[in-house]
């Protein structure tokens, strides 16, 4: 994920800290982001381009995101779009929102689903939490190659990032909102 300085320079803030985020993490073990800057994809941001901020007329409904489910809530189906692409060309990863969760609306959301986007094994995980509060419980193999487990409560705004072959499985959450981004090796 090495970057030129005058690309690095130009891009938001939040993609910055999500990429210093997974230089550290991918790979190697769960990590929570705690960003300084709001993701605009995911928050009360006003995505019509219309400009007057009343979101009106352009809302979001669950066939903005194929597969996501409703994506009321704060999900900005362009800046989705947007942010998967810069992610993308910024780690050179397959880089796809695979679904807006709401935890404790349907048995076994948040259980260890079966990942399988990505040939010969499961994507990573970045969870960006949207709405409510989440306990997360991983487990998985460490870097040592000793199963080790891995729990945090992710509050909105926060990401979570699971590595390849853990599996993960939400706590107490109802209502509660989080999208599923998943990162594969290489680009499609």
């Amino acid at each position: 994920m090495d970057m030129p300085e005058e690309a690095w320079e130009r891009e938001a803030p939040h993609l910055r800290e999500i990429v210093l985020f997974l230089s550290v993490h991918l790979d190697r073990a769960p990590g929570v982001l705690w960003p300084e800057y709001d993701n605009p994809a995911f928050g009360d941001v006003d995505d019509t381009g219309d400009g007057d901020g009343t979101g009106d007329g352009d809302d979001a409904d669950e066939s903005d995101i194929a597969g996501a489910g409703p994506t009321g809530g704060g999900v900005c189906p362009a800046q989705v779009d947007r942010f998967t692409a810069e992610l993308a060309s910024l780690t050179g990863l397959s880089v796809r929102l695979d679904r807006v969760e709401t935890a404790g609306t349907v048995p076994g959301v948040g259980v260890d689903a079966a990942w399988t986007g990505q040939a010969g094994g499961r994507e990573h995980l970045l969870i960006q939490q949207i709405a409510g509060a989440v306990t997360w419980q991983l487990t998985g193999t460490g870097e040592s190659g000793r199963s080790e487990s891995f729990q945090c409560r992710l509050l909105p705004g926060e990401l979570l990032y699971v590595p390849a072959r853990w599996s993960r499985r939400c706590v107490g959450a109802p209502e509660a909102r989080y999208a599923v981004i998943c990162l594969g090796d290489e680009r499609d």
